[in-house]
């Protein structure tokens, strides 16, 4: 999935689906996953993307890998 902008995704993680609205809401969501030490440099990037088109590559980076582990990824509907 191609994100072109911050709008917000939905994820599903055992059956409930979750709505990430924040790069924070997305770090904390991979904090709380079993393979959150895989993630380690991806949060780091993410929390440090300051500028919009970091933010934006950082997002992206959030949906690649959410999709990568088998997490359900969406763009949310709200």
């Amino acid at each position: 999935m191609q994100i072109h902008d911050l709008s917000p995704l939905q994820v599903t993680r055992d059956g409930t689906v979750i709505v990430l609205r924040s790069m924070a809401e997305a770090a904390d969501f991979l904090r709380s996953l079993p393979m959150a030490r895989h993630a380690g440099m991806l949060i780091e990037v993410m929390e440090a993307a300051d500028a919009p088109e970091l933010k934006r590559r950082a997002w992206q980076a959030f949906a690649t890998f959410a999709t990568a582990m088998r997490i359900p990824v969406r763009p949310a509907v709200v």
